[in-house]
């Protein structure tokens, strides 16, 4: 039978370590925290002058990283992007201007009707 001690012990040692893999399951590559859904409507988005990474998600299909702030925000943020997407073209058009500030206007709200269309602001 175990103390109650070593309970605790065990116990502290494991949240800690499931608060420190969850960290770092929320960083992408590089160690940016990740943009998140977008909300539906408009949102302004400033992409930043630096290549795209690849960021497969975790079914493996293949994933474009873009760098990212919001607007007053000095935080970076990747922005993960499937690279058979309309957006993804969409985004690469504007990377030689960057850094430059998007309205990105998202419509639909589930997996299959969600679709984005992307103006320089």
């Amino acid at each position: 039978m175990l103390k109650a001690n070593e309970l605790e012990e065990y116990s502290a040692k494991e949240l800690d370590r499931l608060s420190r893999e969850r960290e770092e399951a929320i960083k992408a590559k590089g160690g940016l925290p990740y943009l998140g859904s977008l909300a539906v409507g408009e949102s302004r988005i400033l992409l930043m002058p630096k290549v795209p990474t690849d960021n497969p998600d975790k079914d493996g299909r293949p994933r474009k990283q873009f760098v990212v702030k919001k607007p007053n925000d000095e935080q970076e943020y990747a922005w993960t992007v499937n690279i058979k997407s309309p957006l993804y073209r969409d985004l690469l058009g504007f990377l030689p201007k960057s850094p430059i500030m998007l309205r990105v206007i998202r419509t639909g709200e589930g997996r299959t009707d969600t679709r984005y269309t992307v103006k320089a602001a």
